[in-house]
């Protein structure tokens, strides 16, 4: 179920807001993002549950920033602690721009209280 939720955010902000959108939303969050010396366990985003554009602007994007992106035909393969910050980040803007689910809402808020 959570997995299924936090999908949807990733589709969601690539089908609402377009693909310059969702480049400049994920270089923002690459920003703020605070590597940790530690190793990432890497995590799969299936090509099926994403979509190929988006799964392409994440390698492009993240490997640009030095960090580890691998796609094959079927995933992209990134950092957990970064997919964690991303979808974080993305379903932020969703909310602030009214295009979250009620579900999204409720999630940031949880979030927002440190539940």
């Amino acid at each position: 179920m959570y997995r299924e939720r936090e999908l949807a955010i990733w589709r969601s902000v690539y089908e609402t807001c377009g693909a310059s959108t969702f480049v400049r939303l994920i270089e923002e969050s690459l920003d703020s993002y605070k590597r940790v010396p530690i190793y990432d366990w890497p995590t799969r985003l299936h090509v099926s549950e994403v979509g190929l554009p988006c799964a392409q602007v994440l390698l492009v994007v993240v490997s640009s920033r030095g960090l580890y992106a691998s796609i094959s035909r079927n995933y992209i393969e990134i950092g957990s602690r970064l997919t964690k910050h991303l979808g974080q980040q993305l379903r932020w803007h969703l909310v602030v721009n009214g295009l979250a689910t009620d579900d999204m809402k409720e999630d940031q808020l949880g979030m927002d209280l440190g539940l």
